[in-house]
């Protein structure tokens, strides 16, 4: 049921980010002013982009175990299986001056969570090292997430912080850039 709630939550952020391309036929035809384009854009777009990040975020943990995570989303109640992971991400975002990581974990059964609070994070250490390197069921883990997970200094995630950061202003101007000649 979460996982059918979250696909229509993503399917409605992607309708939401790409408003001002679906309107743009109706001020084309005069159904629509041609100023929707702009509030579609500004609007949606920047709601859409904000909800992206957040449809899979711990919000409330629930149950942290050596095997499972459970905790309250946008979506509802989402259960990670520990055991059985298949990837492991690290999400840089921004947000008021201040840099904001959240692991993205994804089971076997394709469950995606973002882990924020400190006891799922180390619930996440503990079964990462439980698996061995060599093990075929092994769970792709990013080299950023690693970095992380193993507590590395902050020195060494700061050119994938830099690299997100201008990564999200390109591609914040591109859209604005769009929309604009869009409405142009």
């Amino acid at each position: 049921m979460a996982r059918t709630r979250a696909r229509v939550a993503g399917a409605l952020v992607a309708v939401l980010i790409l408003s001002p391309f679906l309107v743009r036929p109706l001020a084309a035809a005069d159904l629509v002013p041609p100023g929707a384009i702009l509030v579609c854009g500004f609007a949606g777009g920047i709601i859409g982009l904000f909800l992206l990040q957040e449809l899979c975020r711990e919000w409330r943990l629930i149950r942290c175990t050596m095997s499972e995570v459970t905790a309250r989303t946008l979506t509802g109640e989402r259960t990670v299986d520990l055991r059985h992971l298949t990837s492991v991400r690290l999400h840089i975002g921004f947000s008021y001056g201040r840099v904001h990581h959240m692991l993205v974990v994804r089971d076997r059964e394709g469950v995606r969570l973002g882990l924020t609070s400190d006891r799922s994070r180390r619930a996440l250490e503990r079964a990462l090292r439980r698996v061995p390197a060599s093990d075929d069921a092994a769970p792709r883990v990013s080299p950023a997430a690693r970095a992380f997970v193993d507590g590395a200094p902050r020195g060494r995630l700061t050119a994938r912080t830099v690299i997100s950061f201008l990564l999200l202003a390109v591609a914040v101007t591109l859209y604005v850039t769009a929309v604009l000649r869009l409405a142009g």
